[in-house]
């Protein structure tokens, strides 16, 4: 088996080919040429085991992600099968593929389901997911102004982005930040909702991306309230494990939901007939991983890697 390292994993992948991959992926799981292989956890001592993946049949490709979680802290990698010749063909260093995968499936969606040359970015954390996601938005949206909440975020990281995508990047509140914002992005480690929902424009886009579990939230009651639609990737996971949802249907019963397997399948439109907030709650979902890693291996494979930094067989 190969083994393709993160460093390597970054020079192979943007955002674009990415987004591209994840969009053909969850176009054939509409059509019953890809399933997803459901996370599971294992709990121990404090520590965790999980395990996501997919078969992508119309590729022949199948795949499982497996991370520990050790003091908040994750670790992952991939190991990807052949399924012409039912054998393993590589295994990858997950982290990268996992920050690649994440910030390009909200450029997917936001790309469709998002109100058309959005403005103003609202973005909640500047880590590596957060500097992720705004660079993917950047490359497809031209903001005129992005607000930055985070108390930790680096000035320089501000500068470079706005150098990059050309709008005016600053640090501010919570509510400056979403007041007026066409596009809000919450990537932080919170449990607790990050801003009031009473603050979101009418037609305002959100993407949640910070938690998986369903004792922590990111967005509050009156967020999910106010939403005329609740994107989640994969209704059979995400209705157990996001808490924005999971917590909110102690109190409340939807049918606001929709999945990406109806969206690409057509049943129903990316956009709203009338304006309205359109939340995207994503946890992540095993098929994306296994789309991703298909598309590192095929540029393997490909010559895409400098030869002095050749994969390890």
């Amino acid at each position: 088996m190969l083994h393709i390292t993160d460093s390597q994993v970054s020079e192979l992948l943007d955002f674009r080919g990415v987004t591209e991959v994840l969009a053909e992926a969850f176009q054939d799981l509409a059509h019953d040429k890809a399933a997803v292989h459901g996370r599971q956890r294992t709990d121990c001592a404090g520590m965790k085991l999980s395990t996501m993946g997919g078969i992508w049949a119309a590729r022949n490709v199948a795949g499982v992600k497996v991370y520990p979680t050790v003091t908040g802290q994750f670790s992952f990698a991939m190991i990807l099968f052949d399924l012409s010749t039912n054998t393993p063909v590589a295994v990858l260093d997950g982290n990268e593929l996992t920050r690649f995968r994440t910030a390009s499936i909200t450029r997917m969606v936001a790309s469709r389901a998002a109100a058309p040359s959005p403005r103003k970015l609202a973005l909640f954390g500047a880590g590596l997911q957060g500097r992720s996601q705004a660079h993917a938005l950047c490359e497809v949206f031209r903001f005129d102004e992005i607000c930055v909440v985070d108390p930790k975020a680096e000035g320089a990281w501000c500068d470079r982005l706005q150098s990059l995508s050309g709008a005016r990047v600053r640090l501010t509140t919570a509510e400056k930040a979403v007041r007026d914002a066409d596009v809000v992005i919450t990537a932080t480690r919170s449990s607790e909702p990050v801003f009031d929902g009473e603050w979101l424009a009418p037609g305002a886009f959100v993407a949640a991306i910070g938690t998986s579990t369903p004792k922590g939230r990111e967005l509050d009651d009156t967020t999910m309230s106010r939403a005329a639609r609740i994107v989640v990737e994969w209704k059979q996971q995400s209705l157990v494990e996001a808490g924005e949802i999971v917590l909110w249907n102690q109190r409340h019963l939807t049918e606001k939901y929709v999945d990406l397997p109806e969206l690409f399948g057509g049943q129903q439109p990316w956009r709203l007939e009338q304006p309205g907030i359109t939340v995207f709650k994503s946890v992540g979902v095993g098929l994306a991983d296994v789309a991703t890693a298909q598309l590192v291996l095929s540029r393997v494979r490909g010559g895409w890697l400098l030869a002095a930094d050749e994969v390890t067989a």
